[in-house]
């Protein structure tokens, strides 16, 4: 009966240290992962960075004066005045359209019958 016990138990220790020995091969994957995420996050924000400093470079308020000379006969760009700048006052009010009204249907008597609303969304073909 020992002897089935001990070799339960050696059987046990192998299958741990197998499972540890998988465990370890995940964490160094999963490490090697990480830093490649973080390389990549690197390099991303590097790229930024350049596309910041390239835009800044491009928007410079010099260089846009010297391109909008250049190309002043194609352009026909005017200088920004005060008189330019609307306030909110100038925008038109929204006209308010009328309400629809359903026409009045009448039973047989005479007397008003509620409308029925139609849906013409729902048509079969």
């Amino acid at each position: 009966m020992t002897r089935y016990i001990n070799a339960l138990l050696v059987f046990l220790m192998v299958l741990s240290a197998a499972a540890v020995y998988d465990m370890k091969y995940e964490a160094e994957i999963a490490a090697e992962n990480i830093k490649q995420k973080q390389a990549e996050i690197t390099q991303a924000r590097e790229d930024i960075s350049l596309l910041k400093a390239e835009w800044a470079l491009l928007t410079r308020p010099a260089r846009m004066r010297d391109l909008v000379e250049r190309h002043q006969d194609i352009l026909n760009l005017t200088p920004l005045s005060a008189n330019h700048i609307g306030t909110l006052a100038d925008i038109p009010a929204k006209p308010v359209a009328p309400p629809i009204e359903a026409p009045i249907e009448r039973s047989a008597d005479g007397s008003a019958v509620l409308p029925h609303i139609q849906d013409d969304t729902r048509r079969v073909q």
